[in-house]
């Protein structure tokens, strides 16, 4: 039998490919971003392109800088964070939790914790909640992606914003002087997610749309446009490729040469016949 370097290529793929980790059953949602302090083209939306028309925080009460968790260069992800989302004005959610806001609140404070209530009388379902984020130790002229990933099962659509301090200073109460809080290397992530499902329930029972939505999120350094986490695998797949080929190919084949040769030979009578 007569194996060929084909057939051990195939090999090393298949044993790679069942050890791979599985996908997940999730959505992501991404911005990439170049850091550029004090250019007015930093400021981007999820979509990659200029944000100018964003709704400013009247939640005064969450905006404590000190309370905001960080993420730092080259990578940093934080699980398990959640955001209770917004509607979009046209949703016919809006109309139903507005008639039946009471109902739900009551129902959703006897349940679990992790269910936040609907007040009664709240006109603000479009811009119930945002969280930030601190990316610190950017280096000015590097590119970053912010990543969020969240559960295939939550409807929803995540709005991310990144700005310098001194844009976001322009959205935020004026009493917030963020120099005096971060050094210039800083920049803020704004995070907010919107309803996109139809789930309200006649009977009063609170529907997903009284969840938060759990997710991930992910600051990443770009090098060539390629992430942190994915040069450092590359890198090493680079080096097992590199042995696997050079040092450890050879030295099986000839070992699978060596073992089919003698297979192919038998004694008879002390008598060595091929």
């Amino acid at each position: 039998m007569r194996v060929s370097s084909f057939q051990l290529v195939v090999l090393w793929t298949s044993l790679a490919a069942l050890f791979a980790p599985q996908g997940t059953q999730a959505n992501t949602e991404k911005v990439i971003f170049t850091v550029k302090y004090g250019s007015e083209e930093q400021s981007r939306g999820s979509d990659g392109l200029a944000n100018n028309s964003i709704v400013k925080d009247t939640k005064g009460g969450a905006l404590d800088p000190a309370q905001w968790k960080r993420l730092s260069s080259p990578h940093t992800i934080i699980r398990a964070e959640s955001l209770l989302p917004s509607f979009y004005k046209t949703d016919v959610t809006i109309s139903a939790l507005g008639q039946h806001a009471a109902a739900a609140a009551a129902v959703a404070t006897t349940q679990s914790p992790l269910i936040k209530e609907i007040v009664a009388g709240d006109t603000d379902l479009q811009n119930r909640d945002f969280k930030w984020y601190i990316l610190e130790g950017l280096e000015d002229g590097a590119s970053f992606e912010l990543r969020i990933s969240y559960p295939a099962t939550s409807p929803a659509d995540f709005d991310m914003v990144v700005w310098t301090l001194e844009q976001a200073q322009e959205q935020l109460p004026k009493d917030l002087v963020f120099n005096q809080h971060f050094p210039q290397s800083t920049m803020l992530a704004r995070i907010k997610a919107t309803y996109t499902g139809v789930s309200y329930r006649s009977d009063g029972i609170s529907g997903p749309e009284t969840y938060p939505v759990p997710y991930n999120i992910v600051l990443e350094r770009l090098y060539f446009m390629i992430p942190y986490q994915a040069l450092k695998l590359a890198a090493v797949l680079a080096v097992v490729v590199v042995v696997g080929f050079g040092f450890l190919t050879p030295r099986v084949h000839r070992f699978l040469v060596d073992i089919a040769s003698g297979g192919s030979s038998h004694i008879k009578d002390g008598k060595k016949y091929e």
